[in-house]
């Protein structure tokens, strides 16, 4: 069985996932990655904190290749997801 990695990137640092993670596919690893994203964006709401929203999942293959990013926003509800841009959208507008 394959293994994944799951690196998470911050801005210009990426923290790397040294264990990794054995799927059956690239789906079933996207699918594991969007729930650790949501597990990190409940924590982070329980201690009052909105920083994360501009982080990324890395998904790698066992070569180091970068198979896939996944915005953290991307892991959000749809309607929840757009409110946010919404509101980002009319903030960074305003005068």
């Amino acid at each position: 069985m394959p293994r994944y990695y799951r690196h998470i990137r911050q801005s210009d640092r990426l923290i790397e996932d040294p264990e990794g993670i054995e799927r059956p596919n690239l789906d079933a690893a996207r699918t594991e990655a969007l729930n650790g994203i949501r597990d990190l964006l409940a924590e982070a709401i329980k201690q009052g904190k909105d920083d994360l929203l501009d982080d990324a999942i890395v998904i790698a293959d066992e070569t180091g290749r970068e198979l896939m990013t996944i915005p953290f926003i991307e892991a959000l509800p749809p309607r929840l997801s757009e409110a946010l841009l919404a509101v980002a959208s009319s903030t960074s507008k305003s005068p």
